[in-house]
């Protein structure tokens, strides 16, 4: 009998290996994304993965701050971080249009 425990276990392990696949082989999980059409949402991972960072970043600012008190370090670190996420979800949206024009499905 199927359980919502299971249900949720592999849930948990798709949006694992979707995931997954988006860092280490993206060309090839858009096309498999694409062709499935369920997990199409999970294009957006990126920017949540940006938007937990902001969240942990504005609480822990006063932390890294009262720690390392060189402040130019933590800006720098902030937007090389936010810029690499931007572009690589920049890279996945162009994945994404070009697998939907293309019809890969």
């Amino acid at each position: 009998m199927i359980s919502i425990k299971n249900i949720s276990w592999a849930l948990v392990y798709t949006l694992f290996e979707i995931t997954q696949g988006f860092f280490l082989h993206p060309y090839q999980t858009m096309r498999q994304v694409i062709r499935d059409r369920v997990f199409v949402w999970t294009i957006g991972m990126p920017l949540v993965l940006w938007a937990v960072l902001i969240f942990v970043w504005r609480i822990g600012w006063n932390l890294l701050f009262s720690l390392i008190p060189f402040s130019v370090f933590w800006l720098f670190l902030a937007l090389w971080i936010s810029g690499s996420i931007l572009l690589y979800q920049l890279l996945l949206l162009y994945l994404f249009y070009r697998f939907l024009r293309a019809k890969v499905a």
